[in-house]
């Protein structure tokens, strides 16, 4: 198994710099599930509550403020950028989303399950992980092996993991 420090790095060199989605960034999808919808209030929540920079430093904290709801409402360019923070602040801080009184890693995990129920949510989901490629998918792969694996993650998080370790998508490197 790979070690964190090793794992941290590899996600560092794979994501490397990533353009802000000033469209949409997890303020702006949080508000998506409030069922706001129109594009220049959401560029709007962004711009103000949004830390906008490079995706290693968004601050833990919007990290945690956002984790059940905005990775659902992201697009190519949002997973792109907000993945590997999230990837980091579960190897950093693991205390933080999984501890004896509550469990959140699986809501990061749980999005890495491509959703092959049928079509359209297969179509969906390839979409939203379709900048997702190459080195990048490696090691997602290996992060997630590594939370499968790690006793530092609750049960549900290492069982999510393996699901979706499970799907082809995670298999094929393209």
């Amino acid at each position: 198994m790979t070690n964190a420090s090793a794992l941290l790095r590899k996600i560092h060199e794979e994501f490397g710099s990533i353009p802000f989605p000033t469209h949409c960034g997890l303020y702006a999808a949080m508000a998506m599930d409030d069922w706001i919808s129109d594009e220049t209030e959401l560029r709007k929540i962004t711009l103000e509550k949004d830390y906008i920079g490079e995706w290693w430093d968004v601050p833990l904290e919007h990290l945690k403020d956002c984790l059940h709801y905005s990775l659902c409402y992201l697009d190519s360019s949002g997973v792109e950028f907000y993945l590997p923070a999230y990837m980091v602040a579960l190897l950093r801080f693991p205390e933080q989303f999984d501890c004896p009184k509550y469990s959140s890693a699986w809501s990061v995990i749980i999005h890495f399950r491509l959703n092959d129920d049928d079509d359209e949510l297969r179509e969906y989901s390839r979409d939203k992980f379709s900048k997702i490629d190459g080195g990048k998918k490696r090691v997602c792969r290996e992060f997630l092996q590594y939370v499968a694996a790690c006793p530092l993650y609750n049960n549900h998080a290492a069982e999510l993991a393996k699901e979706a370790l499970e799907n082809e998508f995670w298999a094929v490197d393209s």
